[in-house]
């Protein structure tokens, strides 16, 4: 009964589409999206397109669909969405960073690089673009790169907050915790609001075995809302150096359940035994 009722709502919902304009439906979409009725505003954008296939404005309604796509779960359909557009209009900048973020949501960073690769050729102070390509190389150790990236932002924006802390990232890599720790501290002077500031400090003040500042950098971070699975994660270490197994399980445990990686978690959950 309920399938029956499922198909009879969207056969309504159809057929009252297709009795609309094309700048109606349009309409409808945005009103839709306004209410975060993702599911209706892309069926709504589906049939403004398909009334007018010839549209030129079906480019942005592409675009438009595959964010909708991305905030149901359907990347892979996001993903034909956003190529739709980029094949379209390859120099639009707007268009390839849409595909960039989806991509690296979907883990595929090689074809995230080569388009701001691409966004960075046709203008070389994009900054979003170089930092999200400093971000990529620094996931994946090419810290080289990494640093130029961030490097050419901070000549173009020299208070960049960003690139500070990416170019701060890259000290912990190479395992200068005191000048990262003294990094952070400028920083924190400046953005004292700023709780990931806090979280990264905490992390070179556990590194530095300087317990009780970590202990409160952290319980700062949690304040300002820093509620991330690493936060736990960190403050679990953090309770192991103090011989807190109990509570550092607790710490754990609620990282695990906010999606931190199972393995990882399971190794250091063996540590609290």
């Amino acid at each position: 009964m309920k399938k029956v009722l499922a198909t009879f709502l969207f056969l309504v919902i159809t057929h009252s589409l297709q009795a609309q304009t094309y700048e109606d439906m349009v309409t409808k979409s945005l009103d839709l999206l306004e209410q975060n009725d993702y599911a209706g505003a892309e069926m709504a954008m589906v049939a403004a397109m398909r009334k007018e296939p010839g549209n030129p404005n079906n480019i942005m309604l592409m675009v438009n669909l595959g964010t909708i796509q991305r905030q149901l779960g359907k990347y892979d359909e996001a993903l034909i969405s956003y190529t739709v557009a980029v094949e379209r209009y390859p120099e639009n900048s707007f268009v390839r960073h849409n595909r960039a973020a989806l991509y690296c949501e979907m883990n595929k960073f090689g074809e995230a690089l080569m388009d701001y690769n691409t966004i960075l050729l046709y203008d070389e102070n994009d900054v979003e673009a170089l930092y999200r390509r400093g971000l990529i190389h620094l996931s994946i150790k090419d810290i080289f790169h990494a640093e130029d990236d961030f490097e050419k932002i901070i000549k173009i924006d020299d208070k960049n907050l960003n690139a500070q802390m990416g170019l701060i990232a890259i000290m912990k890599l190479r395992s200068l915790w005191k000048e990262a720790e003294e990094a952070y501290s400028d920083l924190i002077y400046k953005n004292k609001s700023n709780g990931s500031l806090y979280y990264n400090r905490a992390e070179c003040y556990l590194q530095l075995k300087r317990l009780a500042r970590a202990q409160d950098d952290i319980a700062k971070a949690i304040n300002l809302g820093y509620d991330k699975a690493e936060v736990y994660i960190l403050r679990g270490q953090l309770r192991l150096e103090q011989y807190d197994k109990e509570r550092a399980k607790e710490d754990f445990l609620k990282a695990k359940e906010m999606g931190a990686d199972e393995k990882t978690m399971d190794d250091l959950l063996l540590r609290c035994k």
